[in-house]
């Protein structure tokens, strides 16, 4: 049966409607606009006050409600998906780092399982993994043992593992043998991310004209921007087909550096991302990362050496933050949900909300708390009345 939203806004984000609506048939966008013909038979849902925009796709997260997207037992996907859709949380990347090779093996078995739509939650559009060729000098909170030399019978095996499902994988391309994995990673269709790097300018931008496309995580666990040398993030920008990762949680990174860096690279460039761990969604609590105990207090995750460990943030948080911070609402859609989307692979039918493309939609109140989302046309949270 067909559905009509009827909301006070709509952001698609090609468009700002006020008022706007979008006519969804089962699991896709039939028409979008200010005003629309409600078809026989189809249930109008009326949205006063509310601002309809794009589902947040995450590209980078490992977890957040107390559930693992690194554990052996696929039904931690699925229940991470559901509790992400009250976040507005359409879609993600499962993201997998782990202790040693055979744990990641198992990770992303098990993350391949649950790949897909997940009834009453989100879709999980497939598997990043973070590692393991990268740099043990830019490991930031990776296990020690995670790190190891670029090897491309290495990466085969894990993606083999992976199921077909694998979409991103973060690299530091200075290291000898990366790129070969490069190469071989861009030919079985998985883009790569330079990340967790002490890669100079001219060692990222020969990455990036080889075929890297993405960012991890920008000016996090890797080389920093000097004047001389602008590292990673300097040679993303030079690189016009290079997106890059912001974790706009106000712990990763200060408001002036996200507001520079969304400045710089413009809304289609940046995909925002939460980094999430288990506790997401929580303001303190102890728990276990990648074998590793850490502890979040006072929203800040870090190791008991004090490394931060990934980030306690969720989607509605960071695109919260960056309305705050300064950027419209309307750039704040693309990088919550049209840039992720195009970085997984997923572009033609999801970041976007356009006739063809899925019904995969967030309505927003007043102060971008979530009031309800959608996942392939499914009303799968409503926020209490």
């Amino acid at each position: 049966m067909p559905t009509l939203l009827k909301a006070a806004r709509l952001l698609t984000p090609d468009h700002d409607f006020a008022p706007g609506c979008v006519l969804m048939d089962g699991a896709v966008i039939q028409s979008v606009g200010s005003e629309l013909v409600v078809p026989p038979g189809a249930e109008v849902v009326d949205l006063p006050g509310l601002t309809l925009a794009p589902g947040f796709i995450d590209l980078h997260v490992h977890g957040g409600g107390g559930f693992s997207l690194a554990s052996r037992d696929p039904e931690q996907t699925r229940s991470y998906a559901r509790w992400a859709a009250s976040r507005g949380v359409t879609s993600f990347l499962a993201t997998v780092c782990a202790a040693d090779f055979n744990e990641a093996v198992a990770a992303l078995g098990a993350g391949a399982a649950a790949a897909g739509p997940v009834p009453g939650g989100a879709t999980v559009l497939g598997l990043n993994l973070e590692g393991p060729f990268v740099n043990a000098e830019r490991r930031g909170a990776l296990p020690a043992s995670w790190p190891q030399p670029p090897d491309v019978a290495a990466f085969q095996a894990l993606a083999a593992a992976a199921g077909g499902q694998l979409r991103l994988i973060t690299l530091a391309p200075e290291l000898a043998g990366a790129e070969e994995v490069l190469r071989a990673a861009i030919a079985g269709g998985i883009a790569v991310s330079v990340g967790h790097t002490d890669a100079s300018y001219a060692e990222a931008a020969a990455a990036f004209r080889a075929g890297a496309s993405h960012v991890t995580h920008a000016f996090n666990a890797m080389r920093p921007f000097h004047q001389r040398d602008p590292g990673p993030v300097g040679a993303a920008l030079d690189s016009p087909n290079v997106s890059i990762e912001v974790i706009a949680d106000g712990v990763h990174l200060h408001p002036a550096t996200v507001r520079l860096l969304l400045g710089a690279f413009g809304s289609d460039r940046v995909a925002l991302i939460t980094d999430g761990v288990d506790v997401a969604g929580s303001s303190s609590g102890g728990f276990r990362i990648a074998g590793q105990e850490a502890i979040v207090e006072g929203g800040r995750v870090a190791l008991a050496d004090g490394t931060i460990a990934g980030s306690a943030a969720t989607m509605d948080e960071v695109v919260r933050n960056a309305v705050a911070w300064g950027t419209p609402l309307r750039d704040v859609a693309r990088m919550a949900s049209t840039a992720p989307a195009r970085v997984a692979g997923a572009g033609g039918r999801k970041g976007r909300i356009a006739p063809g493309f899925d019904a995969d939609l967030v309505a927003l109140d007043s102060n971008l708390q979530v009031a309800g989302t959608w996942c392939g046309g499914r009303r799968e949270f409503a926020a209490s009345v």
